[in-house]
């Protein structure tokens, strides 16, 4: 079991992004923070093996939280997905040089992410199972680590009326949609709107897009997942 910690700001993305990680075999979520001195806390506490990482935290820029991991005793070291809307070189770079194992950018479905975390595990299987390696070993291993995997993991898309709707308004539309949009167009409770829009992003029928204003907090809109 590959223990996996979310460190997100937003509530209701890091909710999505777990019942993402938790739908996909031999992971498990162990905790979430929102913000870099929770993350820091909760990873010497729980000592997970991989940690989902944003950058836009609260109290601290993500990289700088994962400069400090990176000075944890060698046991205590751990795997480091950057989940993150920054597309900028400079910050990419640095995360790269600080050893992410993957950076993948929001929005993302299950699918996308599956794809990752399997080639993620397959590898980990790999270097567990052999005290030595050849040199030709170690540069598949790299691919593997952060390429593509060739088998698709597909999600069950459960389907009722109210999600049939949903999809249809939001393929009408020539823009992303909001909750707002959703509720008013179909006559649903907020809450409803809500609950059905986070239900099919997590079983990959919508993406989810982060749109930030000037308050730092970002605005969630919706459109029919890429495939």
């Amino acid at each position: 079991m590959i223990n996996t910690l979310i460190v997100e700001d937003d509530f209701r993305v890091a909710d999505i992004h777990a019942a993402f990680v938790s739908n996909i075999p031999d992971f498990k979520v162990v905790g979430k923070a929102h913000t870099a001195a929770d993350a820091y806390d909760l990873i010497i506490e729980k000592r997970p093996d991989l940690v989902f990482l944003d950058l836009y935290l609260p109290d601290d820029h993500g990289l700088n939280l994962f400069a400090r991991l990176q000075q944890l005793p060698r046991e205590q070291r751990v795997d480091v997905f950057i989940i993150s809307a920054a597309s900028d070189v400079t910050v990419i770079r640095e995360a790269l040089q600080l050893g992410a194992v993957q950076y993948i950018m929001k929005p993302f479905n299950q699918g996308q992410l599956a794809e990752r975390l399997l080639t993620y595990k397959a590898a980990r299987e790999k270097l567990s199972s052999r005290e030595a390696i050849s040199q030709d070993e170690i540069d598949k291993l790299s691919v593997l680590m952060r390429g593509p995997r060739s088998t698709k993991y597909q999600a069950d898309v459960p389907r009722n009326p109210t999600a049939t709707s949903i999809l249809q308004l939001i393929k009408s539309k020539n823009a992303p949609v909001s909750a707002t949009d959703v509720l008013e167009s179909l006559g649903l409770s907020r809450a409803t709107a809500q609950r059905y829009l986070s239900e099919m992003v997590e079983n990959g029928q919508l993406d989810l897009i982060l749109q930030y204003g000037s308050t730092g907090r970002p605005i969630h809109f919706y459109k029919i997942a890429a495939k």
